[in-house]
């Protein structure tokens, strides 16, 4: 049974789980009551913050179970008196909103108490058992006892989470046993998720709908905005602000709503093509362009650009893309622009379709279009980051500044790369020369342009390099082979 210390989002150490978590929720409410009665408790609001901060929970547990019990028993006689009867009967006459720690505990408060503890006390305790005001009680409690906002949200999502993650998990099927004698089978490469049905995918998002639904009601409409506030302890950033924070708050449900729908149709997507990418790229971008149209009616012009720049297909391939050249926010929206419009000159072709060759009209007319592009790029980002980006797109050499090589070194290599192929050029032009001489004057620039890549490159770069992008060395001279021993 999930305790309930921590939710998936807010990076709880998982390990930490008691034995008896019933135990602590008996004690837990038990000393709730006991502040609520205005009797001075040996256990305060310490020992709960002790426990919120995940030690060895055991022994504390079972103090805390024993004293609960203890106290329990007094309040209750108390509560019994003639005296606690008048005191809560007049009591009740006090509203219980922000009373105050120390204050009397309203009659209906005290039942409430009460009506906890059996709920929370023995072996088939379960967080199914609470309704909406047991968890509204519950938060009360935590805030009661001076349990900071962050950590009140942490518990009770967590607990809610603990009673949806079973409910989620009868929607999966059961993995599919791999035949062991099938050496040849293909495995599904997207995983279980694409096992499930239509019927069961629609399922699984209302069961999450439900689930969002109660947490909003528990702790309002912007519990998400502040759980990802939380999370700025961790990362430092807040994502919800960063992708979303160009859109009015009244709008972000909305666009989220849309973002939810083209995800579950891009699974449907997945589970159909079951491994085709080509079908299912081009299934994709048809998908795309449904939900792009979407959010053209619900966005301004400008809304809908700065959403393509987060959210995109274009924008998350231009990212992974981007990442040796490192662009600034200007840089990458100009190369955003640039992305889209050559996607545009040229559209991917359809599979199912012939392939058609351009005229010779139409390709001219597409040269000058990128020609104009190229243009329109080095005047807004400059000259020399262009040839960066350009340089990058080849995996060889961003491989290369993955690996750590200083970019200076690579910028180098690639200017040997272009010197040496124009140098052989010339030399595979020349009529004066015999083939032989031809030969050997290309085997000289080869031998000569490896010597220098050797002082760019330590031995393991080198090596790897000429697998991955020095096929354009053997394009000027075979390597030669070690004369075999006698």
């Amino acid at each position: 049974m999930d305790f309930g210390m921590g939710g998936w989002w807010a990076g709880a150490d998982p390990t930490i789980q008691p034995r008896n978590p019933s135990g602590f929720f008996s004690a837990f409410f038990a000393l709730s009551a006991v502040k609520s009665s205005g009797l001075k408790s040996p256990v305060d609001s310490q020992v709960i913050s002790v426990l919120m901060r995940g030690m060895n929970l055991r022994p504390i547990l079972l103090v805390l179970c024993l004293v609960g019990n203890v106290w329990l028993a007094v309040i209750l006689f108390r509560h019994h008196s003639p005296a606690a009867t008048a005191s809560a009967v007049a009591s009740e006459k006090i509203s219980p909103v922000a009373r105050k720690n120390n204050s009397t505990p309203t009659a209906a408060e005290l039942a409430a108490d009460a009506a906890l503890l059996p709920l929370t006390n023995g072996a088939d305790f379960s967080w199914s058992q609470f309704t909406l005001a047991d968890y509204a009680r519950y938060i009360k409690q935590l805030r009661a006892f001076g349990t900071p906002e962050p950590r009140v949200r942490e518990i009770v999502c967590g607990a809610i989470d603990s009673v949806y993650r079973p409910r989620r998990a009868a929607l999966m099927p059961p993995p599919k046993k791999a035949d062991t004698e099938k050496f040849w089978a293909r495995r599904n490469f997207y995983g279980y998720q694409n096992q499930q049905t239509k019927e069961q995918r629609t399922q699984m998002r209302a069961l999450r709908k439900e689930e969002t639904e109660l947490v909003k009601s528990l702790f309002g409409a912007d519990v998400y905005e502040q759980m990802a506030k939380d999370s700025l302890n961790n990362t430092g950033v807040d994502w919800t602000e960063r992708q979303y924070g160009f859109l009015p708050k009244e709008l972000r449900e909305k666009v989220q709503e849309i973002e939810q729908d083209m995800g579950e149709d891009r699974q449907e997507i997945y589970a159909l093509n079951d491994g085709d990418y080509q079908g299912q790229q081009e299934d994709e971008r048809k998908l795309e362009k449904k939900y792009h149209d979407l959010l053209a009616k619900v966005l301004t012009p400008e809304q809908l650009t700065e959403w393509d720049l987060r959210h995109s297909q274009t924008a998350n391939q231009l990212k992974n893309d981007l990442s040796a050249f490192d662009p600034n926010e200007d840089e990458f929206r100009a190369l955003f622009k640039y992305k889209q419009a050559v996607d545009v000159l040229n559209p991917p072709r359809d599979p199912d379709a012939d392939p058609v060759q351009p005229t010779a009209e139409e390709r001219k007319a597409m040269a000058e279009k990128q020609k104009a592009l190229d243009a329109e790029l080095a005047q807004a980002v400059g000259t020399n980051r262009v040839a960066e980006y350009k340089l990058e797109q080849d995996y060889a050499f961003r491989s290369l500044i993955d690996a750590g090589v200083p970019k200076e070194s690579v910028f180098k290599l690639a200017d040997m790369k272009k010197e040496a192929e124009s140098a052989a050029q010339k030399i595979k032009r020349d009529k004066t020369l015999s083939q032989d001489q031809k030969n050997e004057a290309l085997a000289a620039i080869r031998n000569e342009t490896q010597t220098s890549m050797g002082g760019l490159l330590d031995e393991k770069q080198l090596k790897r390099y000429m697998n991955q992008g020095g096929y354009w060395l053997n394009n000027i001279a075979p390597k030669l082979q070690p004369a075999p021993t006698q």
